[in-house]
């Protein structure tokens, strides 16, 4: 049984590395994760103000709302799966983060409509704090916003990140729309226009709980892994059917100033 596990494990590894394994403009950078990919470090844009905090509530006071563009009704009745769609209509996204440190943000991605006369509302987030530590645990320590940044990636400056909720994960990627400026100051970043995409992952329905110690992108098999490679390293911008993501929808308009607290 030991040895099946161990099987197991590798396998899962094997499968989340398919991400980029074909790359060839990877960053050699001094990190790596757990399945020895290089880490493209990340972008400082603003020093961080205090701990950071995320939006809780569907009216939005705080971050930036934009109208969000589902795929298609199938995707978005698959993502939903706790109740079938009517009509949906009015979907919004609210991007609420907020630096950690080394440029790490944690906070929340939010995503609603209305249908039948109900306004739903998906609150996806990413602690502030830190990893406990236990003996035997991995990443303990890490930040829980530990692959959520800005990095460099084509010659353009982009952002990606996991979120979660009890139902799954989802990815947010913020691709830059014509020129885009360079260095580390956080002015052009402001100036600039994006297009945001978001992919979903739903966890397996099962009985067994949640670990409450550790994100979906910190767990490394069963049923709540939401580990994708190209998030973890940003050797490119989107996850995959590797990983079992799939495009949700996209947007356009956010306020990154507002999205991302940045003075």
């Amino acid at each position: 049984m030991r040895t099946f596990k161990q099987v197991v494990i590798i396998l899962a590894s094997v499968l989340m590395a398919f991400g980029c394994a074909k790359s060839t403009s990877q960053s050699a950078g001094p990190n790596v994760v757990a399945n020895g990919g290089p880490v493209v470090p990340a972008v400082i844009i603003d020093p961080p103000n205090g701990s950071g905090s995320g939006g809780t509530t569907p009216v939005y006071s705080t971050g930036s709302t934009v109208a969000f563009t589902p795929v298609s009704m199938a995707v978005m009745n698959e993502y939903v799966a706790t109740h079938p769609l009517n009509n949906p209509s009015n979907f919004k996204i609210n991007v609420n983060l907020a630096q950690v440190q080394g440029g790490r943000y944690g906070g929340a991605v939010s995503i609603g409509y209305s249908d039948n006369g109900q306004q739903y509302n998906g609150e996806f987030k990413a602690g502030v704090g830190s990893n406990q530590s236990f003996k035997g645990m991995y990443d303990n320590g890490t930040l829980e916003s530990e692959y959520n940044y800005w990095f460099k990636k084509n010659n353009s400056l982009n952002f990606s990140g996991f979120f979660e909720d009890q139902y799954g994960a989802i990815t947010i990627t913020l691709v830059p729309t014509g020129s885009s400026g360079g260095g580390n100051d956080g002015e052009p970043i402001l100036a600039q226009s994006y297009k945001g995409y978001i992919y979903y992952k739903n966890f397996t329905v099962t009985s067994a709980p949640h670990s409450p110690y550790r994100s979906c992108w910190f767990t490394h098999m069963g049923p709540y892994d939401c580990r994708s490679n190209v998030i973890q390293t940003k050797c490119d911008l989107f996850p995959g059917a590797e990983a079992g993501y799939k495009l949700l929808g996209t947007f356009e308009g956010l306020s990154v100033k507002s999205a991302f607290n940045i003075n």
